[in-house]
């Protein structure tokens, strides 16, 4: 992003908040987080958060501030966002005695495994307040804690699964669907194309498995791909995660699976189309939020090709895990 567009978007976030136009705001940080801006798509998703939520607490005002208890407001977007800032519920943890998260129920028992102490509660409750003195959103700690690419890097922690990776890692999982209407992405018959030559065992890892094809991609491919069942990933998040630290690597369309293996430092290929996607940079293969995720963008390829583009770049991958 030139510095004039930044500037410009920046006059424009300020704005927004002055006029109480909050998902101009979520609009213009999608912009900067995607052109890799990350103090500027922080601070204004976490202005939309603080400013619309229904707390009067004082907002924290950074690491340097003694704070008894800090109240973490619930996401501003999707699951997969929520899911690759709330590492950086350890690193409050380091600055204050009391943390309490208000985030989606599904993702308690992962995260108070991963952070111990941790009180998480479901946003559609009243909090818990007592020795609670300030208040941030999710974006306000990556703010102060990940506002650049270098930064956000050297501080990636892995969420913690109910089973540590080592203890089983075989095969390779995979993610094909996605009830989206918005998102393009290979068929089944251009999944069984790369599925065919792929000598090892497959594990799926996607949600709706039956609407999904997964019987039709098994017979085009001539392979038996594990089922995810009876884990139901929609609803039970914390299985879900095991099952995705237990894989040896990920090949997988943009969607939950991506950001679950991200968070849990799972090696993963993402398969992008070419438009701009909310979640992953405009432009290179990585995002430093992911340190063990590589983007494949399909360019003027069919998809097969872009797929066989995805499982070479996994493959090295595999061996490092």
């Amino acid at each position: 992003m030139d510095h004039a567009l930044k500037c410009a978007m920046q006059e424009q976030a300020k704005a927004a908040v002055l006029d109480g136009k909050w998902e101009q705001l979520r609009f213009l940080g999608n912009r900067f987080e995607r052109a890799g801006c990350y103090a500027e798509a922080w601070n204004a998703l976490a202005e939309k958060v603080e400013k619309t939520s229904t707390q009067t607490l004082p907002i924290w005002p950074g690491p340097k501030e003694i704070s008894n208890g800090v109240l973490v407001l619930p996401r501003s977007r999707d699951l997969g966002d929520e899911l690759r800032i709330l590492r950086y519920l350890g690193n409050l943890q380091a600055h204050t005695q009391r943390v309490t998260a208000l985030v989606d129920p599904r993702l308690a028992p992962l995260l108070e495994r991963s952070f111990p102490g941790l009180v998480c509660t479901d946003p559609a409750q009243p909090p818990p307040l007592h020795g609670i003195t300030h208040m941030a959103a999710q974006e306000r700690l990556a703010l102060w804690f990940g506002a650049n690419a270098e930064q956000i890097k050297a501080d990636f922690r892995p969420l913690i699964s109910k089973k540590e990776p080592q203890q089983k890692c075989r095969g390779i999982g995979i993610s094909w669907f996605s009830r989206s209407k918005n998102k393009s992405f290979p068929s089944i018959e251009d999944w069984s194309v790369l599925l065919k030559n792929v000598r090892q065992p497959i594990r799926s890892l996607q949600y709706l498995e039956k609407p999904a094809r997964i019987r039709q991609l098994q017979e085009l491919s001539e392979q038996r791909i594990q089922s995810s069942r009876p884990i139901d990933q929609l609803n039970d998040l914390d299985g879900f995660a095991e099952q995705v630290s237990e894989v040896r690597g990920v090949l997988t369309i943009s969607n939950t699976t991506a950001h679950m293996a991200g968070v849990l430092g799972v090696p993963c290929v993402v398969i992008l189309d070419n438009g701009s996607i909310t979640n992953w940079p405009d432009i290179g293969d990585q995002s430093p939020l992911y340190p063990h995720t590589r983007l494949v963008r399909r360019g003027n390829d069919p998809w097969v090709t872009t797929l066989q583009r995805g499982w070479a770049a996994l493959k090295p991958m595999l061996q490092k895990r």
